[in-house]
């Protein structure tokens, strides 16, 4: 299994400013000893050693995941404004000639979560074919909506690539090719649902947009199945634990309670996911640290979970 993240705001895309960039720059070069910049041999070092929050950036385009399988079959995981960076990239390959398949899954039709439908190229390529699957029966209807005249002057029909649609059962299962695919439903204003992807061994979980608080940590065990021994758990983590309580029916959780959730059914790897719009690239770094505090101090609970951040381009291998 590989996964690559092209995506991983929530709510709304944001863009770096000018100031940030400068502040960045400022900070690099207070950062640097003169002979950090004595070559471009010297600079790339440097800026090797460098934090992503200075060297780069963890993103500004919402919700978008590439997951293929080891058989190189690919899903697509939700639809934000990262899929038009994607869709560029695979552009470069058959899809770009109208000789590529995907298969789409749709946590929910949040404007966050399918905004780069208009902008993905391969739509547009006759020949290419796309299966969606969601548990929303009306999810053809709501997309068709979103391109409207009134809202796009393209509409989802007028993108030449063959489009099917299949409403699964939510808190089921089912099969493509050697892939099992388990949904359920999360805890979200207007209801969304994470994914389970199960091929032989491995186990990767995907659950964006959804809020664990302690009325549904009384029914904690329910979610086993879709959690239990994942390989990877990327979770929404939007708000501290503070703004969870202030936000509280917000429809977002914290890295602490994802921490918890992933040391109870024995995760392996948690990845922070669906950073709040207002969050600078500084304060990302401070959720990953305190995140980390938070599991070496109830280690002895939590078994051998690692904790990362999720930033553009992040790729893993399962």
């Amino acid at each position: 299994m590989k996964i690559k993240l092209w995506g991983v705001r929530g709510s709304i895309p944001t863009p770096l400013t000018n100031e940030v960039i400068q502040d960045k720059l400022r900070s690099a070069l207070i950062k640097a000893r003169p002979g950090d910049l004595s070559s471009e041999e010297s600079i790339d070092a440097f800026i090797d050693t460098l934090p992503l929050s200075l060297k780069g950036t963890y993103g500004g385009n919402t919700t978008t995941i590439e997951f293929r399988s080891d058989l190189d079959d690919l899903i697509i995981l939700d639809c934000g404004s990262g899929l038009k960076n994607l869709g560029n990239d695979l552009m470069k390959t058959e899809f770009g000639q109208g000789k590529g398949t995907a298969d789409i899954f749709l946590t929910h039709t949040h404007w966050d979560h399918i905004q780069g439908i208009p902008f993905f190229l391969p739509f547009f390529i006759e020949g290419n074919r796309f299966n969606f699957y969601s548990p929303l029966a009306d999810l053809k209807e709501r997309l068709d909506y979103q391109q409207v005249p009134t809202h796009f002057p393209i509409t989802l029909d007028y993108m030449k690539a063959r489009k099917e649609f299949f409403t699964i059962d939510h808190d089921d299962e089912f099969y493509l090719n050697d892939l099992k695919i388990i949904s359920k439903r999360m805890p979200h204003p207007g209801n969304a649902y994470g994914i389970r992807i199960e091929q032989k061994d491995k186990s990767f979980v995907y659950s964006s947009d959804c809020e664990f608080n302690i009325n549904v940590f009384d029914d904690i065990d329910s979610y086993r199945d879709i959690f239990y021994n994942a390989d990877v758990l990327i979770f929404d983590t939007q708000y501290t634990l503070q703004e969870s309580f202030d936000k509280f029916d917000y429809g977002h959780s914290s890295a602490s309670i994802a921490i918890d959730i992933a040391g109870k059914f024995n995760v392996k790897q948690l990845i922070l996911f669906h950073h709040e719009p207002e969050y600078t690239d500084e304060k990302l770094d401070n959720v990953l640290s305190n995140a980390r505090t938070y599991l070496y101090m109830n280690s002895k609970n939590l078994g051998d979970l690692q904790v990362d951040i999720a930033y553009e381009g992040m790729e893993i291998i399962i």
